[in-house]
């Protein structure tokens, strides 16, 4: 993902609407895909900031990783984001990997197990950046100063031991000494280990994105009760995928009171594609019109068609994706499935295809124990990035593939007309049985087909 490319800077009169109107007032903002919503919460943070407290609530990893560059660019705090659980739970998670003093411990029959040798330290590690954390309690430190500890996955009873989960409180300390990961016999890693900043009892200003997967009951017991001074909600009702959300339709009922506006211009999605996506979900969507992609020069032929492949088996579509992508040199690539055991498959079938290292986000298991392999590093263009639909959410790539595109496996038609909308350049559907009933309604001469 090009992210300096998805970071909008010059914004149009209507975004210009949103981002001068009064950070005092609760707003309701809609627009489609591509429209810089997401932009648009991150310049809302930003005035925001001058004037009290204020958080970025969202419900994806991926999205929480292009929120933060974005705030990064805006002079922003990138830590003051939060997801919808982490919300109510937890707080706002640091960005890095765990490590603790300890060692670890080989038994006769080869298994291994941590012994954390000092409790009262922990090092928060983001590349070349290592933060440092000693144990304290509420009698020796500030609320605003205190930092937890939290497990995504299960871990070790040692972990557990040492810290509870969300039970101890750590302040950041200077770092005194060199810090080296490679210094197996003094650090060890906590699997997936979370360092938190608790959030305030009462916040200023909240922006939440993607707010049609949010439950209208929710916003007013759990994050409303929470807000002193305002509320901005963006999102798109063609994109709710969560059957608990809620339609901005219903949101703009439900809160009456709040200030409206609608997004016109999309910028992404080139209308080569709009011309197929539109066609996907059940209402009337005019993807065309205010389309502004590439000055609105982003038709065929200056845009490629959206390909649909016909293969013979679930592996014939990923060997075919996977001799694109080599023999055209295809870099900022996503693969995007319906579900995590989808991105599993895929993941085993691009490296028995020769390719090892990409960018993924699952969980291996469904109960513990179970492990989150989180590999996404959206600054690295040359890596394929693999997602599920949900997880895709708010991200853009130039070259999109939707593999297992047959009857029944894409989700609901919200989901897969959101796995579509990714592309900023070139989309490939490709289905081995019957396929998906949600391009029936494309017209065939706006697709190039290979059966």
């Amino acid at each position: 993902m090009r992210l300096r490319n998805w970071f909008i800077r010059n914004l149009d009169d209507i975004q210009r609407e949103v981002i001068i109107e009064s950070i005092e007032k609760n707003i309701i903002v809609q627009g489609m895909a591509g429209s810089g919503k997401t932009n648009l919460a991150i310049h809302r943070a930003l005035q925001a900031k001058n004037n009290g407290t204020y958080a970025i609530v969202i419900m994806t990893v991926a999205l929480r990783r292009m929120i933060a560059y974005g705030m990064k660019e805006l002079g922003l705090d990138s830590e003051r984001i939060a997801y919808e659980w982490a919300w109510m739970n937890r707080g706002f998670d640091l960005e890095g990997d765990v490590y603790c003093v300890g060692h670890k411990v080989k038994e006769e029959s080869g298994s291994e197990y941590t012994v954390v040798d000092d409790n009262s330290v922990l090092y928060l590690v983001n590349g070349n950046n290592v933060r440092k954390f000693r144990r304290t309690s509420y009698k020796f430190i500030e609320r605003e100063k205190a930092f937890g500890i939290d497990f995504a996955d299960w871990v070790g009873n040692a972990f557990y031991r040492a810290w509870g989960r969300r039970a101890s409180l750590f302040e950041e300390v200077p770092m005194d000494y060199d810090f080296s990961v490679v210094e197996t016999d003094k650090y060890c890693l906590v699997p997936s280990g979370t360092i938190y900043k608790p959030i305030e009892p009462f916040i200023d200003y909240m922006i939440i994105d993607e707010a049609q997967d949010f439950n209208i009951s929710d916003y007013k017991s759990k994050f409303i009760k929470k807000v002193k001074k305002s509320i901005s909600l963006l999102g798109d009702s063609n994109q709710k995928m969560l059957s608990s959300g809620n339609s901005m339709q219903q949101l703009r009922s439900a809160f009456p009171d709040y200030k409206n506006f609608n997004l016109k211009y999309n910028y992404r999605l080139p209308k080569a594609i709009a011309k197929v996506a539109q066609k996907i979900v059940e209402n009337d969507l005019d993807l065309l019109s205010d389309n502004l992609k590439a000055g609105g020069n982003s038709d065929f032929p200056n845009y490629p068609k959206p390909i649909i492949k016909k293969c013979n088996s679930r592996e014939d579509e990923i060997r075919w994706i996977v001799n694109l992508i080599i023999n055209e040199g295809l870099d900022d690539v996503a693969i995007l499935v319906q579900n995590k055991n989808d991105v599993k498959e895929v993941v085993s079938l691009f490296s028995k295809n020769g390719i090892n290292d990409v960018q993924t986000h699952y969980r291996t298991g469904s109960i513990a124990p179970f492990h989150t392999v989180n590999t996404l590093d959206f600054s690295n263009n040359d890596l394929p990035c693999i997602l599920d639909y949900y997880a895709a959410k708010g991200t853009e790539f130039d070259y999109v593939f939707v593999p297992f595109a047959n009857e029944g496996c894409v989700g609901k038609r919200n989901d897969f007309f959101v796995a579509c909308t990714r592309s900023s350049h070139s989309l490939y559907i490709s289905y081995s049985g019957v396929r998906t009933s949600f391009l029936n309604e494309v017209n065939n001469d706006d697709i190039v087909e290979y059966k």
